[in-house]
Formats: C-alpha cells, sequence, structure tokens
C-alpha cells in the first residue's frame, strides 16, 4: 500500500499542511490541547492537516486510516437517513415502522470495513512521520485507490426488497466552530455534510489515541457525550413521528376551520370600515384607469 493510499481525505478538497507556528496557534484556540508539550504540535504539524470542504458536500468517516475531525471555521450538519416501512396490520393502518433486515433494510455495517488494523495505521504513521522529516514525499500514484464520494453517503443505494421501503432524511443538528467528530461514535445509516464553506483540521485517531495525546482517557469520554448528547436512531424514529401526526393534525384543524361557517353578513361590517374600503378600491382603479390613458 502507498503512503498517501490510506490517508487520502478526499477527491476534489482543498489540503493544506500547516507549519508548526501555524499549527501552534491554531492548537491554542481550543482547550484540548492546553496540555500538549512542543515536541507534541511538532509531530502533529507532520502528521496533521487542514482540509477545506464546499457546501453541501459530505465528509467521509470511512477512510481507511480514520481521522479525527476538529472543525476550525463553518459549520456541519448531522444528517440521518430512516429507512421506513408501512406497517400493513389491521391496528396500525398503513403507518410507518423502523424497517427491519427482513423488509429489505440495510443491516447494520461495521464502523469501516476497510479499516486498516492498528498495526498497519501505527506503520502508516510512521512512514509519514518520516517521509516528512526527510522532506521527500512522494506522490500518489494514480492508479492507487482513492476516495471513493458514492461511499460515503452508501445508505441511499436501494436494497432488494418484497415491499417498499421509504427514505426520510433528518437535520439532528449543527457542529460549529470547536465541534470535534470521527471519534468512533456511532454513525449507523448517519453523515455528515458541510452546511456551510467548512475547513477541517484532520489527525489520524491512532496517533491522537496514544496515551500522551490521550491524558485521562479524554477522547474515550468526549465519544462517550457524544452518542450520549446526539439521539439515536429509535429516538429519531419517535420525534418523526410525534412530527408527522402534528402536521396531520393540523391538516385538519384548518380543513375544518375553513368549512365552518361565520354566519357574517355584509351588515355586520361596521360602515367607517366599508367607507375606507370603498374608497382604497376607488383610487385603485383611477389609478390604473390613468396608466391606460398615458399609454
Amino acid at each position: 500500500m502507498s503512503l498517501n493510499e490510506g490517508s487520502e481525505p478526499a477527491r476534489g478538497v482543498a489540503t493544506i499542511r500547516l507549519s508548526y507556528e501555524q499549527l501552534r496557534d491554531t492548537l491554542g484556540r481550543f482547550e484540548y490541547f492546553r496540555h500538549w508539550t512542543e515536541d507534541q504540535i511538532r509531530e502533529c504539524s507532520i502528521l496533521a492537516r487542514v482540509v477545506q470542504y464546499a457546501p453541501h458536500q459530505t465528509i467521509p468517516l470511512d477512510l481507511q486510516l480514520p481521522f479525527v475531525y476538529l472543525v476550525l471555521s463553518g459549520q456541519c450538519m448531522i444528517m440521518q437517513c430512516l429507512q421506513l416501512a408501512r406497517d400493513t396490520t389491521l391496528l396500525s393502518r398503513g403507518e410507518f415502522r423502523l424497517a427491519s433486515t427482513e423488509d429489505g433494510g440495510a443491516s447494520p455495517p461495521p464502523s469501516c470495513p476497510n479499516t486498516l488494523s492498528p498495526e498497519t495505521q501505527l506503520d502508516l504513521i510512521q512512514n509519514l512521520h518520516t517521509t516528512f522529516s526527510s522532506a521527500k514525499l512522494t506522490d500518489a500514484d494514480d492508479s492507487s485507490l482513492r476516495y471513493d464520494p458514492d461511499k460515503a453517503i452508501c445508505f441511499l443505494k436501494t436494497p432488494t426488497q418484497e415491499g417498499p421501503v421509504v427514505h426520510r432524511f433528518l437535520d439532528v443538528g449543527t457542529l460549529r466552530c470547536g465541534a470535534v467528530f470521527g471519534l468512533g461514535e456511532r454513525h449507523h445509516h448517519r453523515t455528515i455534510v458541510a452546511r456551510t464553506r467548512t475547513q477541517c483540521l484532520l489527525i489520524p485517531r491512532c496517533w491522537l489515541f496514544l496515551k500522551p495525546q490521550n491524558i485521562g482517557n479524554t477522547w474515550q469520554r468526549l465519544c462517550m457525550y457524544l452518542d450520549w448528547t446526539i439521539p439515536g436512531r429509535d429516538e429519531l424514529f419517535q420525534q418523526f413521528l410525534r412530527d408527522k401526526a402534528w402536521h396531520e393534525y393540523r391538516k385538519w384543524l384548518i380543513g375544518e376551520t375553513a368549512k365552518r361557517p361565520s354566519g357574517t353578513v355584509m351588515a355586520d361590517v361596521p360602515v367607517m370600515c366599508r367607507i375606507l374600503q370603498t374608497n382604497t378600491l376607488s383610487k385603485e382603479q383611477d389609478g390604473k384607469s390613468c396608466k391606460k390613458k398615458r399609454r
């Protein structure tokens, strides 16, 4: 495997490597890196990179060499895809339910099927460190395996099933400047999309999880916090059902209100209001007639 084969963040994005001084100033803005030494920052400047994503561009989380993403600027959207099937039982009256494997819904995939083993990841990090230390950077071969953007939203592919599966996309939340993701949190049928032009600092996860950079298991605790804060698939489905019921009730209520006669006649309208309305209509008609005469 080539050097850049497993560490290519995406195709068609602007990638920047920061110098030691630039990275030190950037990391100084965040509390996570206040305890880092000069050697750690220098090594991070060799391994990390800044990637800029265009609006509505998918941020990949399934690279062979996993990265941790630190949002430097812009906003990212957490998008959840719900695969729903219609319940054909008598009591449900065609209501939606979460699609299971039998209905054709995709089974939960592993976090990353092509993820390299921890030993291979560390070897790749060592090669990166050695290459940049010697100032000899080899360009990636055009024939090497690169990131396929179609795989970033693999849940959009229609599976083979007997009954139809309906997809509903939900905007779960927004990640702003200072947010961290890609720590290994759950992202089943979930993807991260740049809401605006976004810059992210990409740090190899295997290097960041080493003990010198992970004092007190900071990153694992942050991963647990994200899993606890971001609602899961079942919670989002219940919220979807509540919103759907509210929209149906509102539509019914508006329809019933429009059909209900008020019994108001012209005599119930105050005379002053009728005079003002008549004057307004006459002025509008006079204005239109003047325009026609000018033509």
